[in-house]
């Protein structure tokens, strides 16, 4: 429980740098007194913070729902069961969802986004490999709209629209705020938790 509630603030504390880079660069853009180092290096970090934030929830969300061991080509299902509920990770999954009263279809489950991220390598080679324009654009913040409609949506690799909070990787939108809200609930739960144990505690001595 005190790794999650630490995982959630590293999260949030990602995000609060992010928004005051983003702020920065509303501001040099709105006086129109635009450094244009200074912007890329505010872009960079609203990038670098995002993709932060979303290794520390993604963290959170292997505590809940870790990667399941594969079933053998032996095994029987019965044995893979069997095999499920001595496992640790998964014991402790099942228990910490049940602590934190989290349902299966919480947003935190999906580590979709965050794996794209993580694996840009590979997503490059596709793209490499499978572009049709040669067009490539690496991080675009702003409007979804301000990328070309005729550009083909698997060369846009990685686009932030922060006025909606969405993060758009090659054609598939990922809502951030709905992200921060999850990270948000589940900070407030560790820190009730950890108020009830420490009540508990002292109770008992």
């Amino acid at each position: 429980m005190n790794e999650i509630k630490d995982q959630c603030e590293y999260a949030l504390s990602a995000i609060r740098h992010s928004d005051y880079a983003l702020q920065q660069i509303i501001q040099q853009v709105s006086t129109r007194d635009i450094d244009y180092n200074q912007l890329r290096l505010f872009q960079s970090e609203v990038s670098r913070n995002i993709h932060s934030f979303l290794t520390h929830a993604s963290n959170v969300s292997r505590m809940f729902w870790p990667p399941f061991p594969r079933k053998e080509k032996t095994e029987t299902d019965k044995d893979y069961k069997d095999k499920l509920l001595i496992t640790d990770r998964v014991v402790r999954a099942k228990a910490l969802k049940e602590e934190y009263s989290l349902k299966e279809n919480n947003v935190l489950k999906d580590r979709k986004l965050r794996n794209h991220l993580e694996h840009y390598d590979e997503r490059l080679d596709d793209w490499s490999k499978n572009s049709k324009n040669r067009n490539i654009a690496t991080i675009n913040i702003g409007p979804l709209g301000s990328i070309s409609p005729s550009s083909d949506p698997l060369d846009n690799m990685r686009q932030f629209d922060p006025d909606r909070n969405i993060y758009r990787f090659r054609g598939e939108d990922y809502d951030l705020q709905n992200i921060k809200t999850a990270i948000s609930e589940i900070l407030t739960l560790s820190q009730n938790l950890e108020e009830k144990l420490r009540e508990h505690g002292s109770q008992s001595t």
